[in-house]
């Protein structure tokens, strides 16, 4: 616990800078809507194109393990969007939504220092598969749905090649996708570029938490307080166990990689989920008190989840 308390601290600190920030009007709600449009434009797709084009496709392309963690997400994803459309009659978009921050965990910020740190250098590979996954999978279907949210007055094939096109042209997509392409030629990143997209995408995440503090100034944790509820136990609870049944059950997954996998699902909510509900104005309080939230319970959930695992 008192490990995963001093890892965890300084993300607890830059959510309350934002807060703070946001509470005494230091940085006004223009400057953190220009700050979403940095971490949106320019950090985070920077940060995607890294993590892609830094490893082999050889190593980011085992097919049975992320073919398990794909199949344990989407289903946790797709039973969010139709519980939101019942539960609470989202529409498409905020379905989406409600399905992201039930299977996206945050990794690159949380997870992978903090599985490290904890079960050695040697689940470093998989966490890193775990995290391709998300980032062009769960992320893809999200962004398809809230484009067709967003176009949803579009009709025919008029309609399609709209959202087609706002997918296509989408910075994140983008950022994956031309990280994609440089990791297939194999010829590593130019030095500087290699470093140009390093700094810029070590960025996002700061940039990110320290929004989410300051969106939630004026915001009660009660707000909405059902839907918070449900998205933080489909993040903490049912994704961390259908990821354990989909690796053991179904799939014959090596144990420390299944175990590694079940813990990234029992991560709180990713502030990428946060970033995407700002931009496209959807859900905006609900997903950021649900990070949150999730942040927070997950200090204890996670705990008990690597004791039932046994480390």
């Amino acid at each position: 616990m008192d490990k995963i308390f001093v890892i965890t601290l300084p993300f607890f600190a830059l959510i309350g800078c934002g807060y703070l920030a946001g509470w005494k009007k230091i940085v006004p709600e223009a400057g953190i809507a220009g700050i979403n449009t940095f971490v949106f434009y320019f950090a985070l797709p920077s940060l995607l194109f890294r993590t892609m084009a830094t490893r082999p496709l050889t190593e980011i392309l085992d097919l049975n393990f992320m073919g398990a963690y794909t199949l344990a997400t989407l289903a946790v994803f797709a039973i969010g969007g139709a519980a939101a459309r019942i539960l609470f009659s989202t529409g498409l978009g905020g379905s989406a939504l409600v399905g992201l921050s039930g299977c996206y965990s945050n990794i690159g910020y949380l997870g992978l220092p903090l599985l490290i740190a904890l079960l050695g250098e040697e689940v470093g590979v998989p966490v890193a598969l775990v995290l391709a996954v998300d980032l062009v999978v769960s992320m893809s279907v999200a962004i398809v749905f809230l484009e067709a949210d967003r176009e949803h007055g579009g009709q025919g094939l008029s309609g399609m090649k709209k959202i087609i096109k706002g997918v296509a042209l989408n910075p994140l997509a983008l950022g994956i996708t031309a990280g994609i392409v440089v990791s297939a030629f194999d010829q590593g990143l130019f030095a500087p570029l290699d470093t140009f997209t390093r700094i810029l995408g070590a960025a996002a995440g700061p940039s990110a938490l320290f929004a989410l503090g300051a969106s939630l100034v004026g915001r009660p944790i009660s707000s909405g307080f059902q839907m918070v509820s449900f998205m933080t136990f489909l993040k903490l609870v049912i994704h961390p166990i259908a990821v354990w049944v989909v690796m053991t059950q179904l799939f014959a997954i090596e144990p420390l990689w299944a175990a590694s996998a079940v813990l990234v699902a029992g991560l709180p909510v990713a502030g990428t989920v946060f970033v995407l509900s700002q931009r496209y104005d959807v859900l905006f309080a609900r997903v950021s008190t649900t990070i949150l939230v999730s942040t927070i319970v997950a200090v204890a959930t996670f705990s008990v989840l690597l004791a039932i695992l046994g480390y």
